[in-house]
């Protein structure tokens, strides 16, 4: 097998596919979802229930879609007890009943003076749907890990409906601080 030059072993990776997330950027339409007060942890559940996600992205009525590209869930304080679950789910319809603690999505492009469309809670109530469970996976439990699943901008929920993320483990809840939530707004 020839080697390769030096050159091809340095070259910037392009990832074609991630085209559209800097034209979202660009265009002031991706927005980042990360608590405004560094630190702040969030609780998740210690089982799982349909009605209460930890984090749930909603939309009412709104003129785009959203997607959600990545998020990162850094594990803090006490370590929760077992195996962590995180299961992500879609529904086509808005599942927001009540409560919950609101995160004002900010945009990626500093110019950008657009409000997003849709809203993010952590540890909300939510009403009884059809959730579509996309994804669980499961990671050891211990102080400093973090889960980062990269979803490539493939979670998509129209102009209503919302993304429902859950976080649960047996005996302790897990405790977040929120890495971010990497959400784009299609057209």
């Amino acid at each position: 097998m020839p080697e390769l030059p030096l050159t091809y072993l340095y070259e910037p990776v392009q990832y074609w596919d991630r085209a559209k997330a800097y034209a979202s950027c660009a265009g002031g339409r991706r927005f980042s979802v990360a608590h405004q007060t560094p630190g702040t942890t969030i609780a998740g559940q210690t089982s799982f229930a349909a009605t209460t996600p930890t984090f749930l992205i909603r939309q009412s009525n709104a003129s785009h879609r959203v997607v959600l590209s990545n998020f990162a869930l850094c594990q803090i304080g006490t370590p929760a007890g077992g195996t962590i679950h995180v299961a992500l789910a879609i529904d086509a319809s808005d599942r927001y009943s009540s409560g919950g603690t609101a995160i004002t999505p900010q945009a990626t492009a500093m110019p950008s003076a657009l409000s997003p469309g849709f809203s993010f809670y952590y540890n909300p109530t939510c009403s009884a749907g059809s959730p579509r469970y996309l994804s669980e996976w499961t990671q050891p439990a211990w102080a400093g890990s973090i889960f980062n699943p990269d979803l490539h901008d493939g979670v998509l929920i129209g102009f209503t409906g919302s993304i429902l993320v859950y976080t649960w483990a047996a005996t302790t809840a897990p405790t977040w601080v929120i890495g971010g939530f990497d959400v784009l707004e299609d057209e």
